[in-house]
């Protein structure tokens, strides 16, 4: 312990020696290279001079190679370059380089004798050549690429072409070798725009392409300088102008009449067997509009250049929805209404670089971005739950909200010496998300349960029917008056600080590349949303209370629901379920860290990468400092070394050899803190329904389910004698950072050991040039999560639960577990892969093939859960919340192939240039992409005391969904003209899932609609099931529950879905977009 402490204090000293003139997180590249004559001795004191092309951000720079006849530009933007050579007495040299971000491109310059001129026409391309120094796993999505493939309108949806990248919806979002979609980083030019809570991007932040250079998707074993992601780092940098004046100005449209029809989903009219059907509704109507102006230039000549971008993006859409009679087949159209929306993402982009003198270069972004939603849409599929729709036409049209957001970015390098640079560099993002605001009052939410058993809209004599004499008291299981949860403001902003200092090419036993920084990550959200004061009123027909109460609550016995006497106050028909669910607080964090690491050639074919990264991290609370507490990770609790090795096998420069080992930490989520530390109100209330009172959700108001009563800190259940019809309430958000809490007695705590959520990997690869910008590479990946972060629920000896909030398996939670003769459960998720690539670039094609195998096994699927199908509540899923979690209804360990798991993918993508004339003025371009991928695990669910996503037999116990295919295709046609060409007119189609594949995405898992409890178990034969503690007791050591499961299904066979196992939804149909551009 003692030598880890004077360890961290050295590196420590060591590192903030550099903070006082450190800045930056990637954005850029190097070029690497050599000065050799045609004997192939060294060349000293070569002028070298670096200078952008084409549409590449201006820049020009000019050093002297050293003795030995090397030099390095570093801190080079992405995009094409000209490097040139002179020295006395030998020709001028020039070649062409495209510089990609965090790669280094290599020049050889052999010069020639005076008197002869040599250029090298091939462009050396980084994105496909081997860096020999490189030990990470990267894919750099060129400009040239962008513009090429067919894609949507916004960056990440061509984040699907890299090999180890998936756009999951049961992941949350993008998959990035394995982790979940919540575990990513988003950069847009060093500026970190991941949302605060979720971890995933909003909208706002999806900036589209037209602002663009580079997209880079960092995986594996990527570099000290980054943190905050167990999944992937997305690295956006913009675009910027130079000498030349360049334009573009043009638009697409997505017309509705040539999109693919929406999804069939599965109408479940009734229980029994057979009564369901894929319903189809109709097709949306509008028209989607994309405008752009770009225009570009020199401010001041070789010194300043600036670029502006407007580029809104305007949704519009028109639904017809048709009301029925009745769910069921044989019903008749009531009504037929349509309804409009617009959504509009407004993205004006301003970028300014300048270069006062050669050895200093700033730029500064200013990014408006806010979306605003004018009307609502119902559901395709609203008209199946009533004959007359809940809202009216104006109701929808005058609802909306708006998000607004703004991004400013400023940098600064200084490169005094040719080889010291520094960087500088500030920015802030700002979100205040009020969409879904507009057109609402607070007033009170009712609802029929789609997971009703009973369906007043059921035909008389179904297994489900239940009679309801008043026809204006009739509302069909899944009857919804929308959303009444008013947003007054969510804000949230992100003001990062970064410093850093590099030192290339340092002779010291080899040849050095160091960086050291320090990097300063500002949070901060102030919220009040919800409805805690109107509520949302869920009627379950049916369903007796006790279902969510368990033995605390004696209830009435059950109505029978066709012959019952509406005066009856003796008896039930079922539970209604009042929640209320409001967010409101303000809190304020930080996130610290420092970092070096080196890039050590020891020779021309060995290469050593160290790193190391250490954080200082604040995880807020919303609640009253004095009795609530923060948590802190110190310098000593987030330490992540990297440790990377790359070979040249053959001494050519042609064949690496590489691997890399590392530990990487998450960024702590605002969503366990929100939820649990003092600004989330969550309370439950249930009644019965009773006839006496009503059989229509609207009798069951505010007023009456509560009756005026003062709700109490953790909630009471039961309630004897109330003033409202509520028997019990639950307070679901008791804060679980409250000072001195005993988790002993039943209080929520922090573990006062609490450990960083963190992963660690290690990657082997062999990287081989086959030609000029043509690769093979292979790899194989290991990683795995060492530590997770969860809401734990943990029963203590006398069978009060408490939330701890640990690292499931160790700890405090474990501690508390044991005394009441619980097993402890383990978070686990590995991910093994062995991925095959095949890169190649020219000037008329290029192409890329992938084919990963892959295996993803544990029994937790990260920051979003696959269980929950993708629900992006990071460290406050369901994974450990009861005991059970984590094991199957035998008392067995679920751990197996994840939700997401896909073990084999193949991607391929390119594209070709026919040039009509062969003079450059009228060509053609094709491109597309393909994928075909395996099915993932279908996992039988069931419902035990009240979470739906625990395993009834073990995962993938089902099968797999089929497999998953998509194909895309992308028909440019140009034609320039002008002096030089220098203008252009084209006109595109891009068509993504061209043959409107319709694969399956997901299964209906849950086997029952029925909440098992003590209550159910009992019914079903178990004797020492009396209640939660004792039941859980039974299925770890009495022989499991699932034989008291089976027995009471079995005397309940309608409690068994009649949909288990069917599709219930499928890949998004055909995108069809043209457009047209004039360019200069």
């Amino acid at each position: 312990m003692l030598k880890q402490i004077r360890f961290i204090s050295v590196a420590l000293s060591l590192m903030l020696c550099f903070t006082a003139i450190a800045f930056g997180q990637g954005q850029t590249g190097a070029v690497d290279g050599s000065v050799v004559d045609q004997t192939d001795a060294v060349v000293p004191g070569a002028v070298v001079t670096i200078e952008s092309t084409g549409s590449t951000t201006g820049y020009r720079r000019t050093i002297t190679a050293d003795a030995n006849g090397r030099f390095i530009f570093s801190g080079v933007r992405p995009g094409t370059y000209k490097v040139s050579v002179e020295m006395a007495n030998f020709a001028p040299y020039s070649r062409n380089v495209s510089v990609v971000v965090d790669k280094t491109v290599s020049v050889r310059a052999t010069l020639e004798p005076a008197g002869t001129v040599t250029e090298v026409n091939v462009t050396t391309d980084s994105a496909v050549t081997v860096d020999l120094g490189d030990t990470k796993i990267d894919t750099n999505i060129t400009k040239e690429v962008i513009d090429a493939l067919p894609k949507g309108t916004n960056f990440t949806t061509l984040l699907k072409i890299a090999p180890n990248v998936r756009p999951e919806a049961a992941g949350g979002g993008f998959q990035i070798d394995g982790a979940s979609g919540s575990e990513n980083v988003f950069v847009i030019d060093g500026q970190e725009v991941t949302n605060f809570a979720t971890g995933t991007l909003n909208s706002s932040n999806n900036i589209p392409f037209e602002l663009l250079q580079e997209v880079q998707v960092k995986s594996t074993g990527f570099e000290a300088e980054y943190g905050g992601a167990t999944g992937g780092v997305i690295n956006a940098v913009t675009a910027g102008g130079n000498n030349e004046w360049r334009g573009t100005f043009g638009a697409s449209f997505r017309v509705a009449k040539f999109q693919g029809s929406f999804n069939e989903f599965i109408n479940r009219y009734g229980t029994g067997t057979g009564e369901f059907e894929y319903f189809q509704p109709r097709k949306d109507g509008g028209t989607d509009f994309f405008p752009v102006a770009n225009l570009s230039g020199p401010i001041i000549k070789d010194r300043v250049w600036g670029s502006f971008t407007y580029a809104p993006q305007i949704f519009e859409t028109s639904r017809t929805v048709d009301s029925y009679s009745q769910p069921s087949p044989g019903r008749t159209i009531t009504q037929t209404n349509t309804y409009d929306a617009t959504r509009t993402n407004e993205y004006v982009f301003g970028r300014v670089d300048a270069q006062p003198f050669d050895q200093l270069r700033v730029y500064g972004t200013w990014l408006w971005n806010p979306r605003h939603d004018d009307g609502e849409l119902p559901g395709t599929g609203s008209g199946l739950t009533s004959a007359a729709p809940i809202l009216s036409q104006a109701t929808y049209a005058a609802r909306g909200g708006r998000q607004n957001g703004t991004n400013w970015n400023t940098q600064a390098t200084w490169t005094p010496l040719n080889w010291f640079l520094l960087n500088f560099r500030t920015g802030r993002s700002f979100l205040n998300e009020k969409l879904a605001s507009y057109g609402r009052q607070a007033a009170q939410r009712f609802a029929v349960s789609t997971g009703s058993p009973l369906n007043p809209c059921a035909n008389p004599g179904a297994a489900d029917y239940i009679r309801i004499d008043n026809p204006g008291d009739v509302f069909c299981r899944g009857f919804n008056t929308g959303s009444n949860s008013l947003t007054f403001l969510d804000v949230s902003t992100r003001t990062t600080y970064d410093v850093d200092a590099s030192f290339v090419g340092i002779n010291a036993g080899g040849r050095h590349n160091i960086k050291v920084g320090y990097q300063r990550n500002e949070l901060y959200n102030d919220v009040n949303s919800g409805y805690t004061t109107s509520g949302y009123l869920l009627m379950y027909y049916g369903r007796p209370v006790t279902v969510y109460t368990g033995s605390a609550v004696t209830p009435l016995p059950n109505c029978d629901p066709v012959t019952y006497n509406p005066a009856d106050n003796a008896c039930s028909l079922g539970t209604a379920r009042m929640v209320r669910i409001g967010t409101l607080g303000e809190a304020s964090s930080d996130n610290i860290a420092i970092y070096g690491q080196d890039s050590y050639q020891i020779n021309d074919r060995v290469t050593l990468n160290f790193g190391l990264r250490l954080e200082n991290e604040i995880v807020p609370s919303f609640g009253d400092p004095a009795t609530t507490t923060d948590i802190t990770f110190g310098w000593g609790d987030k330490v992540a070394p990297r440790f990377g090795a790359a070979v040249d096998l053959t001494g050519d420069g042609k064949t690496k050899l590489f691997g890399s080992y590392g530990w990487f930490y998450d960024r702590f989520k605002y969503e366990l803190p929100r939820g649990l530390f003092g600004a989330e109100t969550f309370l439950d209330d249930f009644a019965e329904i009773v006839p006496s009172r009503g059989v229509s959700p609207y009798n069951y108001t505010f007023a009456n389910h509560l009756g005026g009563r003062m709700d109490l800190p953790g909630g009471t259940c039961p309630i004897v004698g109330g003033p409202g019809y509520s028997l019990c309430s639950l307070d679901r958000r008791v804060p679980s950072n409250a000072i001195g809490a005993n988790p002993f007695a039943g209080a929520g705590a922090v573990d006062p050991d609490l450990k960083a959520m963190r992963q660690s990997e290690y990657t082997f690869g062999l990287e081989r040039e086959l030609g000029n910008n043509f690769v093979m590479a292979a790899r194989y990946t290991h990683k795995q999560l060492d530590n997770a972060i969860e809401d734990i629920g943990a029963f203590n000896a006398q069978g009060s639960e408490a939330y701890v909030i640990g690292n499931p398996g160790k700890g405090l939670a474990c501690e508390i577990s044991q005394s009441s003769n619980l097993p402890c459960t383990e978070a686990e998720r590995k991910y093994d892969a062995v991925e095959v690539r095949l890169d190649k670039r020219a000037s008329k094609y290029f192409y890329n093939a992938s084919y990963t195998w892959s295996r993803l096994f544990g029994n937790y699927s990260g920051l979003a859960s696959s269980d929950e199908f993708g629900r992006n509540s990071p460290n406050v899923n369901r994974f450990f919340d009861l005991p059970m979690l984590g094991w199957n209804a035998n008392g067995e360990p679920d751990n197996g192939l994840l939700s997401t798991d896909r073990p084999h993918v193949f991607k391929a993508y390119g594209g070709y240039t026919h040039d009509w004339a062969g003079d450059g003025v009228n060509t053609t371009s094709f491109s597309g992409f393909t994928t075909i991928q395996s099915g993932t695990p279908i996992t039988t669910q069931y419902d035990l005391f009240g979470v739906t996503t625990s395993v009834l037999n073990g995962r993938g116990d089902a099968g797999r969904t089929g497999a998953f295919y998509e194909s895309d295709l992308g028909v440019t046609h140009r034609y320039r003209f002008g002096r030089d060409n220098k203008f252009s007119m084209e006109s595109y189609v891009e068509i993504r899932n061209i043959f409107d594949n319709r694969s399956p995405i997901r299964h209906q898992q849950a086997i029952s609609s029925s909440n098992i409890t003590d209550t159910q178990l009992t019914a079903g034969g178990c004797t020492t099931c009396t209640d939660s503690i004792t039941s859980f007791n039974t299925l770890f050591n009495g022989g499991g529950l699932r034989q008291y499961i089976d027995a009471y299904w079995a005397a309940n066979p309608s409690l068994l879905r009649n949909d288990y196992n069917q599709v219930i939804s499928f890949q998004g149909g055909r995108d069809v977009r043209f457009g047209f551009r004039f360019k200069f």
